[in-house]
């Protein structure tokens, strides 16, 4: 039977249990020489094989086993079945035979089978809960069938399968999966033939027409392997964006009206004039929304079509032996020739190590083979040899993610990402049986996670014969949303073991550093881990400022309401006062109904019909905007930023919470080591910089754009510049790495100004640390001082402690093909050959990376490892000299722990010396020191000093924030304040100008710096004095603070200094301290020598721990603290988790902006603490409170409680909030504990939550969204494990980053950085606020203006509903006449520079309080309109209505009217509210006002072809067109009601200036223009220093003109003044060359963007005239008015009067003085 050979051992006798059973005439298709007869001999092969095949049919499941050849046991139908093929005989051991037979079992009959028992499980969890002591099933109801039922039905509560299909059509067209919980576990079976699944089992287990296994808690397939991150549905975006649509207000009114519209003889407009456009607005809403998701669909298709590599048997030799498809390869594929040859792919395939495997050839010289002709090749046999898994009928099929099913077996190769979640059965690493996996997307760790499969099913499926004939399952829990647990179990040889977190990577990892890896699929698609913590149905996300616009809308409807009631009942009573008079109505009456409908379709106008669809438009043109914007174009990826959705466009403008990821999305997944102490001296690591300045010197980030593939922060690379990729290894590998630059220590020159490390936590710091390169020079001139041992050791210790593996870069002939790793005897002939820049490290943590790759540059290079010896290089003479290889024997290496906080390892010396080397938190280490209580003293005083200075700190903040209320207590000649105060302003301006005054001068900066300088100060001194140190005393006090001052090293201390314990121990306390202000990672280096003996002893222990099956992790971890004791300090070092250029400065100004920061991430709590002080999210006199369950419910109320408290009270400077997931998990179970915890959150300064999983961050936004209705959230982040936080934010933000593209396609808005946030929120997104919210005020206030005198109207025609306005102008006012204005306020409007708007965050309020749209400001508006509409009617009936001569008609007065509107508006519009007032504004106007006027010249045309009943357009023009009259009427028409608007806008200005309004003023003053753009050119200098091509329109007509094209950024300069900001051809821009030699007014290397060019800090100008800005901009320099002249000349008289007089009175003292002194002496 085909199912019997599947599961079958090989025979006694040694041949393949798999092949057909044996016939009589078998032996004679046994050749017994290879020979070659192409496709004949296969073709007699596959007959043979049908034949018997045919010949012996398949027994039925109740039948008795063949009686040889079987080891399955099927069950009968009582009795279940079998989900394990390994049964009661064990599998052999032994890797060279792979399975046999036990005779006895061949004798055992079916009945002594004790079948597989993981289905007796509880019902009520989807989690595992295995019996160990269930051992049999003794129900038929446990078999697969009997429970898919039950799932079944359970889930549709029927067994009517018609309702079961209505019921799932109904999950399937609203995306729900209610499937219940299956009643133990998911069972999955792994093999590679699924098709042999059901026979082997005895069950239904494998759909063969969908070829998948099946769900038992669906009854069909698992779910496939598709993600969606779109928000629709082919079935659900019709009815989800209906619903969208009419929770907008207006389009509710509208259809309303448009219903009644459609009853026939109520509407005097016609039927369809509003369902028609209401349809046409609608449709193209809707179009745009899914224009919006199909992008995200797209998005998903390149997903899903990623390609991964699926094993399983070749479908066409699947019925075939090993025989068989031996004899059949071995005719059709070509043979290997030699052995060497063969020889070498084996060892390929197989990753061996070292090269030194002996294989046989893969085919021997018979053609006859069979499972055991390979067993005891071990190297060949593995399943990385691709020749044996041809041999044995396993093909690796490419097969696209969307593909990959539950029970695949996939291989993933070295940093390729997990399609699914698996379970690991095998990997490439035969030493240790692991694979290193980065869940960098999951959960936001940079370590690298060791991954392992079972050991029982690994020492299996490792081998390709072993493969190829495992057939097992597993059972694991179901889908869930847990990531950092685990359960499952699988049975083999009556055992039971079970799998845990160890042995299952979810999808979203990569694997790292490890070959390959072999993974069974468990969950795919939706039922993933990652997926299962998304948002299933995301919300369909709409703006707040459409909440307010419903309540407008709300409010006009009202508002019609009204005033239809009142013109129906003014129709009542005129129609009855005057109903005999009406002789011409010839007694008819339309009757109340149709009356009020009348004016409502009438009035209905009022609220705008294109007011959404317009909108729409606007949006788009924002939209555009957004993705254009070269300032957030990222040029070393060459990726701009993309916009996902304009519907919440404005809401970018109303942010006050962001939450951000932090890895990725924060930091740039780079660990540099930055910092170290060694013999209490500070030094600075900053060889990158060094390397960076050197390889472009004149870089000002301008960069290739070349897309690169995402590094492993895991795995070292040498060379930083993309550029030098195209280069020979061989002629940059001196040049171009750190190495490199330290191997030039020895000649160090003047280089140390222009690579200054600045600290993004401080940076106005001053960094006095000497660099890593003068304790370099220093050692090599010292070598025999006590300082320059203690130091060489230090840097020996980096190169010793750490599990660090090294590789080579390049492939040469010092490398064998594929090592990981080599070794010293590998290339003993060419040593010196061996750059030390080509040696890379792969690590499991990038900090151990940054360690060794620091040891390698400062000239301790572990320079090969193999299995414990790691040979050390270093130079001992000098790097000119020849180098020494010593080796040194890691005998043991204690691992590190989140628990244990620290690594040790045990290293034999070359002289025979055993050294424990240990490294961890200073908190640890300093337990353990030989000086325990001498350091905790030392500690105490240290955070006492620094307590002390934090102190001061915060008094600074809290008293600066205290005096803003003194208007007068800040002021300076040079300030904002003292602007604002002598122009009269009010004192709340003033307080605010005086925060931004001093944000903008770095002043608070400054004084906290001045601060920290000195307590430094101070606690150096007291050191001076207390180790009698009088050198160093003299050094601190004048010197020691000043870099430029010393000479080459500050300060070495001398031999007696170096054996005081007390004097190491508090200079390396006071630097970790410093370091962790900084925002670096500090690790604390110790050391003790230990003897044999004491080694042996502890050994021995330490290894019975280690292999032991009870309580191992807890054993391991007491003895190996045994020996870690009695330590002496080596030094500490400090690692940098290096940010995202600008994050810090993004941070702070977000913090300006009245926007709370909070940081979500899945790393460790030390971690995420770090990374706050370090983009000052946490700041140093900062209160941190920290929440942690330790203390129970009870502690965390308290601490909440008091925490809230002080807040409120106002005596915190700046708090943080901290919390981790456990925590988070504990409070989410308590609900009023929930609460008041996120009332503190919202009520701090920021918020840290690490050990976060994804949902937990999804439901931090939803609480803080939900308590704050009316804020706007924003999420962003970069990884898989952020789509839920996305999705849940009002905004959601992708970055593509380095952890992929997944959070950029599920998010509305994509950017390349987090910097870029300061541009898409200060700037796009207050501009785009502003300009909707002045397009939705212009919109209301024109439609209420022109409408209103229609109402008014109404006195004059007995509310009879006649119109003032010809019909075709009336349809078409808001269509031709009125649109183009507000279209380009909402398009263009720019009420501020992007430089002021990021120079002062402050001015970001106006969005996030609603200060720009608000229902005072709307009433405000509409009290406008309605004046000035009521005026203009009035005065339009005086002016001209009343006392009219040559036409007395309608059609005059209505057209005065009409045109006195749309000049009203259109100047309104254009001219006073929009402030940039540019070509287009002037061009709506002339469009739009002249427009109307050829308009009546079009309509008098054509009522010349028919006769107007009402009004006389035919020849209305040409009477009262040439009444002057009537033009004098249309003058004061328009005239009148804009003078008052102007009028308002001077007195508002006056007494109660908005923001805006204040800094426009401002940005008029050119010094004060100078300092918003230095402080803005980090963020601007893209768009201001890019090259720009002109404008072609501009271009046309300046040539129609017969001028010449000149940019418009240069325009009007000299050519010696283009250069100047960047226009000439050979600025640094356009130059592609690094090296060449800058313009005499560019920049200097490495120049800050405050400084963009030095002449400007001595107002550069261009000529008398003129002045050059940094943006580039030339301005035109004023000259003093005759009035500021004559106030200057004033005030100037005045002072030299007052001071004359001054000077008389004290001349009159001093000569009284003198006479009385005179006098006293006489006397």
């Amino acid at each position: 039977m085909n199912q019997d050979r599947a599961g079958s051992p090989p025979s006694a006798n040694g041949m393949s249990s798999s092949s057909p059973p044996l016939v009589p005439n078998q032996q004679h298709l046994q050749p017994q020489a290879r020979r070659k007869r192409g496709l004949s001999l296969r073709s007699q092969l596959f007959n043979k094989s049908i034949d018997n095949q045919t010949q012996q049919p398949f027994p039925s499941s109740e039948q008795s086993p063949p009686p040889q050849g079987n080891t399955l046991n099927t069950t009968n139908g009582n009795s279940g079945y079998e989900l394990n093929d390994f049964s009661n005989k064990t599998l052999d051991k032994n890797a060279s035979q792979l399975f046999t037979v036990d005779e006895s079992f061949q004798s055992t009959s079916t009945s002594n089978y004790e079948p597989y028992s993981d289905y007796n499980r509880s019902k009520s969890t989807t989690y595992l809960t295995n019996d160990p002591n269930d051992t049999q099933i003794t129900d038929n109801s446990l078999s697969f069938h009997a429970r898919k039922e039950r799932a079944l039905q359970r889930r549709y509560h029927t067994n009517n399968q018609f309702i079961r299909w209505c019921l799932s059509m109904k999950n399937l067209i609203l995306s729900t999966n209610d499937l219940p919980p299956s009643e133990g576990g998911r069972v999955i079976p792994i093999c590679t033939n699924h098709k042999e699944v059901n026979d082997h089992y005895g069950e239904k287990l494998y759909n063969e027409h969908a070829m998948a296994f099946i769900d038992e808690r669906s009854g069909e397939p698992y779910v496939n392997n598709r993600i969606t991150s779109s928000k629709y549905t082919i079935y659900s975006f019709l009815p989800k964006q209906l619903r969208a649509q009419f929770s907008k207000l207006a389009n509710c009114y509208f259809m309303v009206v448009a219903i009644m519209q459609m009853i026939p003889k109520w509407s005097t407009t016609g039927q369809y004039t509003t369902i028609i456009p209401l349809s046409i607005f609608m449709s193209i809403s809707i179009a745009r929304e899914g224009f919006d998701d199909w992008k995200r669909h797209g998005h998903d298709k390149e997903e899903n079509n990623k390609k991964t590599i699926v094993i399983k048997e070749d479908e066409e030799l699947s019925t075939y032996d090993a025989h068989s498809i031996a004899t059949i390869l071995t005719e059709t594929i070509p043979v290997i020739v030699t052995a060497d040859t063969n020889n070498e792919e084996i060892l390929e395939g197989s990753g061996s190590s070292n090269g030194k495997h002996s294989a046989t050839h893969m085919y021997s010289s018979s053609s006859v083979s069979s499972l055991t002709d390979l067993g005891g090749l071990s190297s060949s046999d593995y399943f990385t040899n691709k020749e044996a898994m041809k041999r044995y009928n396993l093909k690796e099929y490419v097969t696209k993610w969307k593909h990959v099913k539950v029970g695949d077996i996939i291989k993933l190769n070295e940093n390729d990402w997990f399609p699914a979640d698996v379970v690991l059965i095998a990997t490439s690493d035969r030493d240790h049986n692991e694979a290193f996996v980065e869940t960098m997307a999951l959960d936001g760790e940079t370590n690298l996670k060791p991954k392992r499969p079972h050991p029982e099913i690994a020492k299996y499926t490792s081998k390709v014969t072993g493969l190829k004939n495992f057939k097992t399952s597993i059972t694991v829990e179901d889908p869930n949303l847990d990531l950092y647990n685990f359960e499952g179990s699988f049975t083999l040889d009556d055992q039971r073991y079970s799998l845990g977190s160890d042995n299952v990577v979810y999808r979203g990892s990569i694997l790292r550093n490890t070959k390959s890896a072999l993974g069974v699929v468990i969950f795919t698609g939706e039922e993933t881990k990652i997926r299962m913590n998304n948002i299933k149905h995301p919300r369909t996300k709409a703006p707040k400022l459409q909440k307010n616009i419903n309540y407008i809308v709300l409010f006009m409807v009202f508002v019609v309401m009204c005033l239809s009631a009142f013109s129906t009942m003014a129709q009542r009573l005129l129609y009855h006062s005057t109903r005999d008079q009406a002789w011409y109505l010839y007694d008819q009456d339309a009757g109340v109904a149709a009356t009020l409908m009348g004016f409502i379709i009438m009035y209905n106008t009022l609220i705008p019909l294109s007011l959404y669809v317009t909108m729409e438009i606007i949006k788009v043109m924002q939209l555009l905007f957004l993705q254009y914007d070269i300032d957030m174009y990222h040029v070393e990826s060459n990726t701009p930023a993309d916009a996902k959705t304009a519907t919440i466009l404005e809401e970018l403008g109303q942010v006050s919470y962001v939450f951000s990821d932090k890895t990725g999305t924060l930091t740039d997944n780079c660990m540099v080591f930055r910092k170290f102490s060694v013999c209490g001296v500070s030094w600075l690591h900053d060889l990158d910089l060094i390397l960076k300045h050197e390889q472009d010197p004149n870089s000002q980030h301008f960069t290739e754009l070349v897309q690169a593939p995402r590094p492993s922060m895991h795995y070292s690379t040498n060379n930083n510049n993309n550029n030098n990729k195209k280069k020979d290894s061989a002629e940059i590998v001196g040049r171009n790495s750190t190495t490199s630059i330290a191997r030039q220590s020895l000649e160090l020159r003047s280089i140390m100004s222009n690579s200054t490390w600045k600290s993004t936590a401080h940076p106005k710091k001053l960094q006095t640390d000497s660099k890593s390169l003068q304790l370099l020079k220093y050692i090599q001139s010292h070598p025999d001082t006590l300082f320059t041992k203690k130091a060489k050791f230090f840097l020996l210790s980096l190169a010793l402690c750490h599990t660090c593996l090294p590789r080579k870069t390049n492939n040469s002939s010092l490398s064998t093909k594929n090592n990981s790793t080599y070794t010293l005897d590998n290339i003993n002939e060419n040593q010196e050959s061996v750059d030390d820049s080509m040696i890379d490290y792969q690590a499991a943590s990038p900090d151990e990376l940054a360690l060794v790759q620091a040891a390698r540059d400062l000239g301790y290079i572990v320079f090969s490892k193999s299995n414990s010896i790691l040979t050390i290089k270093s130079y001992p003479k000098g790097f000119q000299n020849e180098p020494v290889y010593e080796k040194y024997e890691v005998l043991q290496v204690i691992e590190f722990s989140s628990i244990r906080k620290r690594m040790s390892v045990v290293v034999k010396f070359p002289d025979n010396r055993i050294c424990l080397l240990c490294k961890g938190a200073d908190n640890v280490i300093i337990e353990r020191l030989k000086n325990a209580e001498l350091a905790k003293q030392k500690a105490k005083e240290i955070s006492l000093s620094s307590a002390d200075r934090k102190t001061m700190q915060a008094d600074l903040v809290l008293n600066a924030r205290f005096s803003q209320d003194d208007p007068q207590g800040r002021v300076s000649m040079s300030s904002l304040a003292h602007r604002l105060s002598s122009s009269g302003s009010g004192t709340a301006n003033i307080e605010k100008v005086n925060s931004i005054d001093n944000a903008l001068m770095g002043r608070e900066e400054e004084e906290l710096a001045d601060i920290a300088l000195k307590a430094r100060k101070s606690l150096h001194i007291q050191q001076a004095k207390k180790y009698s140190l009088d050198l160093m005393a003299e050094e601190t006090s004048e010197s020691a603070f000043n870099p430029a001052s010393s000479a080459d090293v500050e300060f070495i201390p001398n031999d007696k200094l170096l054996i005081q314990d007390a004097f190491l121990i508090e200079k390396t306390l006071e630097h970790i301290e410093e370091f962790s202000t900084e925002g670096l990672r500090t690790l604390m280096y110790a050391y003790r020598f230990m003897d044999e003996t004491e080694y042996q002893t502890w050994n021995e222990d330490y290894i019975n721990a280690s292999t032991s099956l009870v309580d191992r992790a807890e054993r391991v971890e007491a003895i190996g603290g045994q020996i870690e004791h009695d330590f002496e300090l080596a030094g500490a070092t400090a690692i940098e988790d290096k940010l995202q250029d600008g994050v810090s400065e993004a941070i702070e100004k977000l913090r300006r902006a009245g926007i709370k920061m909070w940081m979500l991430t899945g790393d460790k709590r030390e971690t995420a603490i770090n990374i706050g002080y370090s983009c000052r999210l946490i700041k140093d006199y900062s209160t941190v409170v920290v929440l942690s369950n330790d203390n129970g419910s009870g502690g965390l109320m308290d601490s909440i409680t008091s925490a809230s408290y002080e807040i409120q009270a106002g005596r915190i400077a700046h708090s943080v909030l901290v919390i981790d997931g456990s925590t988070l998990s504990d409070i989410e179970k308590d609900s009023p504990l929930l609460s008041l915890f996120i009332e503190l959150c919202v009520q701090v300064d920021s918020t840290i939550c690490c050990r976060a999983s994804p949902s937990q961050k999804a439901s931090m936004v939803s609480a803080v969204r939900n308590l704050k209705k009316d804020a706007v959230t924003l999420a962003i982040g970069d990884g898989a494990n952020d789509i839920a936080m996305i999705q849940s934010a009002d905004i959601g933000v992708g970055i593509t980053g380095k952890e992929g593209l997944q959070a950029a396609r599920s998010s509305d808005y994509a950017i390349a950085q987090f910097r870029f946030l300061l541009k898409l929120l200060l700037v796009n997104g207050r501009y785009n606020y502003v300009r909707t919210s002045k397009f939705v005020l212009c919109t209301f206030y024109k439609e209420l203006l022109f409408y209103l005198t229609q109402c008014v109207y109404q006195r004059n025609t007995l509310f009879s509903g006649s119109s003032m306005y010809e019909s075709w102008s009336l349809s078409m006012f808001n269509t031709l006449f009125t649109s183009l204005c507000v279209i380009c306020i909402g398009m263009f409007d720019k009420d501020l520079k992007p430089a002021t708007l990021i120079a002062v965050p402050e001015l970001y309020s106006i969005g996030r309080l609603y200060q720009g749209f608000n229902l005072k400001l709307f009433v405000s508006w509409m009290l406008i309109a309605a004046i000035q509409s009521i005026g203009i009617s009035f005065l339009a009936y005086y002016a001209w209505g009343f006392t009219a001569l040559r036409d007395n008609s309608v059609f005059p007065l209505g057209t005065v009217v009409f045109a006195a509107l749309v000049i009203v508006i259109n100047t309104k519009t254009l001219f006073i509210e929009m402030q940039n007032r540019q070509w287009l504004a002037f061009a709506a106007f002339i469009i739009s006002v002249g427009g109307y006027g050829l308009w009546n010249v079009l309509i008098m045309a054509m009522y010349r072809s028919k006769e107007s009943p009402i009004y006389f357009v035919a020849y209305g023009l040409e009477e009262w067109g040439v009444d002057q009259s009537w033009w004098a009427t249309l003058l004061v028409l328009f005239t009148v009601p804009l003078f008052l608007d102007v009028i308002f806008k001077i007195l508002k200005f006056m007494f109660k200036p908005s923001d805006s309004e204040t800094f426009k003023v401002f940005e008029r003053d050119l010094s004060m223009r100078r300092i918003f753009e230095q402080n803005a050119y980090k963020e601007l200098y893209q768009s201001w220093t890019f090259e720009k091509n002109s404008s072609t329109a501009r271009s046309n007509i300046l040539k129609a003109f017969g001028r010449n094209n000149v940019s418009s950024s240069t325009e009007g300069l000299e050519p010696n003044d283009i250069s100047l900001y960047g226009g000439d051809a050979t600025s640094t821009v356009s130059r592609k060359r690094a090296g060449t030699n800058p313009n005499p007014n560019e920049l200097p290397p490495s120049g800050e963007g405050v400084a963009l060019r030095s002449a400007y800090d001595d107002h550069l100008t261009v000529n008398e005239d003129y002045e050059i800005l940094p943006s580039g901009k030339k301005v035109r320099i004023r000259s003093n008015s005759y009035w500021s002249m004559f106030t200057t000349n004033s005030k100037k008289s005045s002072e030299e009067a007052l001071d004359a007089e001054i000077s008389a009175i004290i001349n009159e003292r001093m000569k009284a003085s003198d006479e009385a002194q005179i006098s006293s002496k006489q006397v």
